[in-house]
């Protein structure tokens, strides 16, 4: 079955830009720098234009309690000092929206740090999280505010008045899973943006509706075919790690469901899915902290405190 998956993520002609490796194949090297750019542009309040970046670390060091440090998806600075995080969040997650709030106060902090004698001229944080999932904790389906927008935005504000003091942290989110528009559907640069990256790894050619010149880019630079052999040897590697770590949590999921509920079957007791629960929790920590995942990352993903993953 291995031998399958191979063959079939060799024969795609483009990356999967909703996978963790295909994200970072496309966007996480710099001679796709200017890609980069135009999709940071779509999805940026107009104001706040990107003419230039660098790519700054993505190692968040001390972060967590074990003082181990975590590494972000990607990290880059404008011109002006300004930070820029994006993510790809393949997988649903507990605290989520916490999690990002964390990175961004975090990487917000670090510009405060520049010897400026305590003056706060920090430079502000744009988070943007690219969702396969949704965001935990909101249902859009039934909200008439959310028809035909995909991308939120989250930020200080007054609350009666919504005025923006200044510009601190923002997270912005684009909410990819409620897409489901077809391509002669789109009638903005940024829903053409949305169906690329949802369908990218499915597709033959690009289509004669996005041939302009930066759809043509997106589409060379997520091409398998032009990386380096030392590009897609990694990419490939990304891609098989990233469907072992997907089985292993759809196994103990399934696993821990199973004997939970037996268990509960068994001994009479009412709260079997519970117990169900509590074991998938388990397993699924084990298994992340067997591949040398952190203890934050692995609270958010099972629900289960950095105590009790410690206690493991």
């Amino acid at each position: 079955m291995e031998s399958m998956n191979e063959t079939r993520t060799s024969a795609q002609r483009y990356v999967d830009i909703l996978t963790e490796a295909g994200f970072k194949a496309v966007f996480g090297v710099e001679k796709n720098k200017d890609v980069l750019i135009a999709l940071l542009n779509v999805v940026l309040p107009e104001h706040r234009r990107v003419t230039d970046l660098a790519y700054s670390t993505t190692e968040i060091p001390g972060f967590t309690m074990s003082n181990k440090s975590v590494r972000l998806d990607l990290r880059c600075t404008g011109v002006d000092g300004t930070q820029f995080i994006v993510e790809m969040q393949c997988y649903r997650q507990l605290n989520f929206f916490r999690r990002c709030v964390e990175y961004a106060a975090k990487v917000y902090d670090s510009g405060s740090e520049r010897g400026d004698g305590h003056g706060y001229d920090i430079p502000p944080v744009y988070f943007v999280g690219l969702l396969n999932t949704g965001v935990p904790k909101f249902d859009r389906s039934d909200n008439e505010i959310w028809r035909d927008r995909y991308v939120s935005e989250y930020t200080f504000r007054e609350k009666v008045s919504h005025e923006v003091v200044d510009e601190t942290i923002f997270l912005n989110f684009v909410e990819l899973d409620r897409f489901d528009k077809e391509l002669e559907e789109c009638g903005s640069m940024a829903e053409k943006w949305f169906y690329s990256m949802k369908h990218m790894g499915r597709m033959e050619r690009l289509p004669e509706e996005l041939r302009v010149q930066v759809f043509e880019r997106l589409f060379e630079a997520c091409e398998i075919a032009r990386f380096t052999p030392e590009e897609k040897l990694e990419y490939e590697h990304d891609m098989m790690t990233e469907r072992d770590y997907t089985n292993i949590l759809n196994t103990y999921r399934a696993e821990g469901l199973e004997e939970g509920e037996a268990k509960g079957r068994a001994e009479g007791l009412t709260e079997g899915r519970a117990e169900g629960r509590k074991e998938e929790q388990l397993r699924i920590a084990k298994a992340m902290i067997g591949k040398g995942i952190d203890t934050l990352t692995v609270a958010s993903v099972t629900g289960l405190t950095p105590k009790d993953i410690e206690k493991l």
